[in-house]
């Protein structure tokens, strides 16, 4: 989705529910300490799975190591439903910025995926900075997702990816999803990925974002201080904390030389105030060009992954309400909004 200059200064602006929710709840200043960022993150995550609670009766809910390609245990969450027919298989990949996060941070999506559409839902593990540098957190979500195809019809995972077989995530999980899918038309699972979900995702740099889009490639300027999460300072800790490599296909989906032709159908949710929302414009309008069906959803004026820290505004819910919508559009299973809000329990929007 290519827009105006003037398009793109106004998704920019503060929309008033942020600023009101902001005036309300400063931001903390940019963290330049990952391992603080890093419990920080993992309060947030330990609060909401207390919130949710035990899996409902109808999902089975528990975790499996799967063995990496160095012999490390990685965990995987299962979530699946605890009696049904196998369905579709949906791969999430947690966000943090490459330091942080945990496959409890998208429990609930993923037991909402669950009960709406029969879905075996797998949260990965991966390794992150500063421990453990680039690439490993890549590797870890590759061998998870090797391993997954292989088993996807075995009882543990009891999925049929026939039906469908979704790689997504949020943030630093989304651009490993979007690398990864791109790496697998090089390397083919054992089961074609049929969709991709990508929410506030990080495609590119300046350095590979192609010629024709750069004059729009403006929002890591543009919005580098609207949130203290990705502003400057945070974004150099991350850089430094994990030493990615920025000419690399797998940091950057925009680097890989696979033809973009060979993506399945994509879901991109960009936020207007997200240093990364130029990411998912441009990305999105490549695909497109390269005949890929795409669903794009724009929140003007919201910052990086809003949805998570400002539940309750109409803003986030709405983005909640379009994840569901949006996964259901790659499942080619159409999910009525007032059945998603239900689902996530938040007013329509």
């Amino acid at each position: 989705m290519l827009l105006s200059k003037a398009e793109l200064n106004e998704s920019a602006q503060t929309h008033p529910e942020v600023a009101a929710f902001q005036a309300k709840y400063p931001q903390p200043p940019p963290s330049t300490d990952p391992l603080a960022a890093r419990r920080a993150l993992r309060g947030f995550i330990e609060a909401n799975v207390k919130r949710l609670g035990p899996a409902p009766s109808d999902c089975e809910e528990f975790y499996h190591d799967v063995e990496m390609r160095d012999g490390f245990r990685s965990s995987a969450k299962i979530c699946k439903p605890a009696k049904a027919q196998p369905g579709p298989l949906i791969v999430l990949l947690f966000g943090g910025g490459f330091i942080g996060g945990d496959n409890d941070q998208l429990t609930e999506t993923a037991r909402i995926c669950v009960r709406s559409f029969g879905a075996t839902v797998v949260n990965i593990s991966y390794r992150c900075g500063p421990e453990y540098k680039f690439p490993f957190a890549q590797h870890d979500a590759w061998d998870n997702l090797y391993w997954i195809a292989e088993n996807a019809t075995t009882p543990l995972l009891a999925a049929d990816p026939t039906k469908g077989f979704i790689i997504g995530g949020v943030s630093a999980g989304a651009a490993i999803a979007a690398a990864l899918s791109r790496k697998f038309q090089e390397e083919s699972l054992a089961y074609p990925l049929t969709g991709q979900w990508l929410a506030a995702p990080s495609l590119m740099h300046s350095g590979c974002c192609p010629p024709e889009y750069k004059s729009r490639y403006i929002s890591l300027e543009q919005n580098s201080s609207a949130s203290s999460s990705l502003a400057k300072e945070s974004l150099r800790m991350m850089m430094d904390a994990v030493q990615w490599d920025r000419d690399s296909d797998l940091r950057y989906a925009a680097n890989s030389k696979t033809p973009l032709a060979g993506q399945p159908r994509t879901f991109l949710q960009v936020c207007g105030q997200d240093p990364l929302r130029d990411d998912g414009l441009i990305y999105e309008e490549m695909l497109k060009n390269a005949s890929v069906p795409t669903k794009l959803d724009l929140y003007p004026g919201c910052p990086h992954a809003h949805w998570a820290s400002m539940r309750g505004l109409t803003v986030a819910n709405r983005a909640l309400i379009d994840t569901i919508v949006g996964i259901g559009w790659l499942l080619g299973t159409k999910v009525a909004r007032p059945t998603a809000a239900e689902a996530w329990k938040v007013a329509l929007a």
